[in-house]
């Protein structure tokens, strides 16, 4: 199909595509080294970052503040006792909270993810804006014209892939550096992956013939052949190039649709974003996903409103783990769960909990060594200082910024020492460098 009758099908079924126009060089990384041949599967790691749209409360959940007693009108936190806060063997704290179903849920989960899972908590967000924190989480810097981790890993390690950054919501700007889908509707990749059938179900309602399908690959080819010979810019030539993946990309598309199971109706958004990530990512089309769950911005009725919430995280995480084994891509993946900011200590007139610039990041997956927690808060959750070398809390540290979370990213991944992050410096002093991930 030729790039408009992708697009205006990508506009009809919920998907959008953003403009392609840069380059990047790669260099051997620590995960996954050299980009991704044109019109070849992607091996790398699946990158999936997960938002927690709104600003997520880590003293519900990683960074445990509690009530002294039932009657402490002053609590961090009226939904279980300080003395009740679980630790895990490794040392790691969590809130003792779960569902009616299964009030251990929070036990059970940080028990079973104990040695994989890494914990950074009181991490200085430098604002409490909707916009300004969910950039800074998910690009490393607090100032627009920062592209999203995802788009950079994508834009290195699979600029021409047809799905190579995949988003369900967040901050998912690409700055023109890698196409972006994003997906609203699921069930509408079909269309996507079959344009030449009236009904993507039924192979058999084909608009064309298989004579009349072939001539017209054959004449975009021959259009594509002479275009390229015509233009001596490489950046042109890269342009078209792509232009003309769009259109081969739907034989991609049909190999997620192949291995993409029946989509989950249990309710928790993350699970079938989680499928389909996980499909495109075998499918070898897809290097980075934004996962995007709402409902944080709890001002009102907080406990009853936002730990439904983190529970359906904490379902997501567990559930990746174990859709990538039914998915056969074992622990080839990297996680990393983040929030616009955190909450306020205490509680509001109305029992919710407003705007507060310290939050945690909870990540894991390969090249993260877990069962550790770096950086630490105040019983008021404010921000204490970490010595940059030992990750230890010290009077005469620095605060953990996302910044510090973002360059080791970019290590873990094998992009930092590319020519595009050359554009996009994160500012950071050698005598400041935080190996985060071990």
């Amino acid at each position: 199909m030729d790039r408009r009758k992708f697009l205006s099908l990508a506009s009809f079924a919920g998907l959008s595509v953003a403009s392609l126009d840069a380059f990047g060089r790669t260099r051997p990384g620590a995960l996954y080294e050299g980009k991704t041949p044109l019109n070849a599967a992607y091996k790398g790691p699946l990158f999936i970052m997960v938002n927690a749209s709104g600003g997520w409360d880590p003293t519900s959940l990683c960074d445990p503040k509690g009530a002294a007693s039932d009657m402490d009108a002053d609590a961090m936190n009226r939904s279980y006792l300080t003395k009740d806060i679980g630790t895990t063997p490794s040392g790691i704290r969590y809130a003792p909270l779960g569902t009616m179903d299964d009030p251990n849920l929070f036990k059970n989960f940080f028990e079973k993810y104990d040695q994989q899972l890494l914990v950074i908590n009181g991490i200085d967000m430098a604002t409490n804006g909707h916009d300004t924190g969910s950039r800074h989480t998910w690009s490393g810097r607090l100032a627009e014209g920062y592209p999203s981790f995802a788009a950079l890993v994508a834009a290195v390690h699979g600029r021409d892939l047809p799905m190579s950054y995949l988003s369900f919501g967040g901050y998912d700007e690409t700055m023109g550096e890698v196409a972006r889908t994003r997906s609203g509707n699921t069930q509408a990749l079909a269309r996507i992956a079959y344009p030449d059938r009236l009904n993507p179900d039924d192979e058999a309602s084909l608009l064309h013939s298989a004579a009349t399908s072939k001539a017209i690959l054959d004449a975009q080819n021959a259009r594509k052949e002479r275009l390229l010979a015509r233009e001596q810019l490489p950046r042109v030539q890269r342009a078209v190039g792509t232009m003309y993946a769009s259109r081969t990309g739907s034989n991609e598309l049909k190999k997620l649709q192949q291995y993409l199971p029946e989509l989950d109706n249990s309710g928790n958004p993350l699970i079938r974003q989680i499928q389909v990530a996980i499909a495109a990512y075998r499918a070898g089309i897809t290097v980075a996903v934004n996962l995007d769950i709402g409902g944080f911005d709890t001002h009102g009725d907080h406990d009853n409103s936002h730990i439904p919430r983190l529970v359906q995280i904490l379902q997501g995480l567990d559930f990746i783990g174990g859709e990538a084994e039914r998915q056969a891509i074992g622990n080839n993946y990297v996680v990393m769960v983040g929030s616009d900011f955190g909450r306020t200590p205490g509680y509001n007139d109305t029992n919710g909990k407003d705007h507060w610039a310290i939050t945690s990041v909870m990540a894991m997956g390969k090249g993260i060594k877990g069962g550790r927690v770096v950086g630490a808060t105040t019983d008021r959750h404010d921000l204490l200082s970490v010595d940059p070398k030992s990750l230890k809390v010290s009077d005469k540290g620095i605060h953990v910024e996302p910044k510090h979370i973002h360059q080791n990213l970019r290590r873990l991944a094998g992009i930092d020492g590319d020519d595009l992050m050359q554009f996009y410096p994160l500012a950071i002093e050698d005598a400041d460098d935080m190996n985060l991930f071990g």
